[in-house]
């Protein structure tokens, strides 16, 4: 029977455990990430890398999920893995994976994007069949009453100027609106119950 310090202890190692896996896999899914945003930069000009982007993009839960059942693998086929873990897991993975997406992100902003992304949008938006789209769906009207008579063209110009540190906050905010759910299919694949051994 352990006691309450024995207990703390083995939770303690655990996290220390869960944690220094998901610093590495987090590197691994970071990697993922970054091929994912390339294939959306690419994707803009080139459908084939367009599908590509969105294949990649889904397959986010599906990886993080995949490197919490390597995990549990690690841990032990004789040893409980109860969904609290492979949730904590799958959090701390695309947190630390969000980190190196908004690496890649300020640099490419930073270094390399020289205003094609913004090009592209401006292009697209300003088409005639854009233009009556638009406006057809009340969308342009939307937009100048929430930006102060701006139309999507001005807002697009403006984003110019937001910086690619500010950018590369976004993208780590993005990863932390959607980690919880993907974390929750993590938690839920992973999962194991052992009745004859304690988890550790």
């Amino acid at each position: 029977m352990q006691t309450n310090e024995q207990k703390i202890r083995e939770r303690q190692a655990n996290f220390r455990q869960t944690n220094a896996f998901a610093m590495q896999h987090g590197m691994m899914l970071g990697i993922w990430a970054i091929g994912c945003q390339a294939c959306y930069i690419i994707g803009l000009s080139s459908p084939l890398f367009s599908n590509l982007w969105l294949l990649m993009l889904i397959g986010i839960p599906v990886v993080t999920a995949l490197l919490t059942l390597r995990l549990r693998k690690i841990v032990g086929e004789d040893v409980s893995f109860p969904f609290s873990r492979g949730f904590v897991h799958g959090i701390l993975t695309v947190m630390y994976a969000s980190v190196w997406a908004a690496i890649a992100t300020f640099v490419y902003m930073q270094f390399f994007d020289k205003g094609y992304i913004f090009d592209y949008f401006v292009k697209a938006f300003s088409t005639p069949e854009m233009q009556k789209l638009l406006q057809e769906s009340g969308l342009e009207e939307n937009i100048r009453t929430s930006t102060n008579g701006m139309t999507i063209i001005d807002f697009i110009d403006g984003l110019r100027t937001f910086g690619a540190a500010n950018f590369a906050a976004m993208i780590i905010y993005l990863y932390m609106l959607s980690c919880p759910f993907i974390a929750l299919i993590s938690g839920l694949v992973s999962m194991r119950r052992v009745k004859y051994n304690t988890y550790r």
